[in-house]
This record gives structure tokens, C-alpha cells and sequence, in this order.
């Protein structure tokens, strides 16, 4: 996983983005296994763009579904990237794992 640094116009870093191939109860699902997550709202399913958001480390992150990839976005652009990286591994991980269930 490669880590970028990406600004969005409200001030929010984009930090990694990864193929989906989760569906999106899965990825809602998989906030609860990352030890100190609490899911703040989630919109998945039937909607044009599917997103969700949760707290993490006192830090605010956003999933959106766009172009078959999983965009990763942090409220804090000043975050420490070990978060970051802790945050953008936990999904990855969730994907290399459909993977391997799809071969």
C-alpha cells in the first residue's frame, strides 16, 4: 500500500485508494475489527456513491466508493502516516482476503 498526499477542498488529506472488491457491508463491517474504531455513518449499498466514516485514534476518517476503488480520506492532513498506514493496512487486509475466498 502505497500512501499519497492528496488535499481535498474542505482540507482533508486523501491517503491511499484500493481496489474495491468488497462489497460494502463488508468494508462497514470490517471498521468494528480495527481495535478503537467507532463507526459514525454509513451510506452503502444503492447509492451513486457509497461512503462511510469513522473515528479512529481521536482522528476522523472517510471511505468513499468511487471508479471501483475505495478512496481513504483523514480529516487531520497532519495525521502521523504510522496512523494512516495502520488505517490503510486494516482494509487492504479485508481485500487481499476476498481475494484469496474468490480464487
Amino acid at each position: 500500500m502505497k500512501l499519497i498526499d492528496e488535499r481535498t477542498l474542505d482540507g482533508s488529506r486523501r491517503f491511499t485508494h484500493l481496489p474495491q472488491v468488497a462489497d460494502w457491508i463488508s468494508v462497514r463491517d470490517h471498521v468494528s475489527l480495527l481495535p478503537g474504531a467507532e463507526m459514525v455513518n454509513f451510506i452503502g449499498g444503492e447509492m451513486a456513491q457509497d461512503w462511510l466514516d469513522f473515528s479512529f485514534r481521536g482522528r476522523r476518517f472517510l471511505i468513499r466508493g468511487h471508479d471501483d476503488h475505495l478512496h481513504l480520506f483523514v480529516d487531520d492532513p497532519q495525521c502521523s502516516d504510522l496512523i494512516l498506514y495502520q488505517v490503510g493496512r486494516h482494509f487492504e487486509q479485508l481485500l487481499e482476503k476476498v481475494r484469496e475466498q474468490a480464487s
